[in-house]
């Protein structure tokens, strides 16, 4: 007879198994009123790579559920080369918490990109019904 508890037992995944980076240049059409990158755009991008970094650890959907932090540092203009650096930082039965990193590379100017905004969001991983699942542990940061 199999072992009943290998069956409930998830697989831990370390963080950099779900790291997703997504670049995007910055257009006129994602400008406020005072000639910078509307907040909200950077926040979709945001999301979005939240969003796959929760999946790809989930192995399947994941639904936002907050948004915990969100700090802008430098303001985006039209020509950056955004970069969304996200990584899962916990996991937990059913959520999990991804953490951003977002930088630019500035058309401009030479040498490194720029850190503009960081931020942590939760997800939920779902089943094909939209319910909660469980997700695979997270190894602590320095194993496997």
């Amino acid at each position: 007879m199999a072992d009943r508890n290998a069956t409930l037992s998830t697989p831990t995944k370390r963080p950099a198994d779900s790291r997703v980076t997504l670049a995007h240049i910055m257009s006129e059409h994602d400008t406020n009123l005072y000639g910078t990158i509307h907040g909200g755009v950077v926040m979709k991008l945001i999301d979005d790579a939240a969003a796959a970094a929760a999946g790809r650890h989930a192995e399947g959907p994941a639904v936002t559920v907050s948004v915990d932090r969100m700090t802008f540092l430098a303001p985006v203009r039209a020509g950056d080369l955004l970069t969304v650096h996200a990584e899962l930082e916990g996991a937990g039965r059913t959520s999990m918490t991804v953490g951003v990193r977002v930088t630019v590379e500035r058309w401009n100017a030479a040498g490194p990109g720029t850190e503009v905004a960081i931020g942590r969001l939760t997800f939920v991983a779902i089943d094909a019904d939209g319910r909660p699942r469980r997700v695979s542990a997270l190894a602590e940061a320095g194993a496997g």
